[in-house]
């Protein structure tokens, strides 16, 4: 991986081939991408009573 960073995008273009650019562009994306935000918990009637403090 560290091998390209040092190289030119015309160089990235001739030397490096369709699978490998796909793979780089998959991780350079999917690292900028922020986290799924998390699913909002769902407690029955009796779950949510329980949870309160007494």
């Amino acid at each position: 991986m560290a091998s390209h960073l040092h190289m030119t995008a015309g160089a990235v273009r001739r030397t490096m081939g369709a699978q490998e650019l796909m793979c780089w562009a998959y991780l350079l994306t999917e690292k900028s991408r922020p986290p799924e935000p998390p699913k909002p918990l769902e407690l029955s009637v009796e779950d949510e009573i329980a949870a309160w403090p007494m």
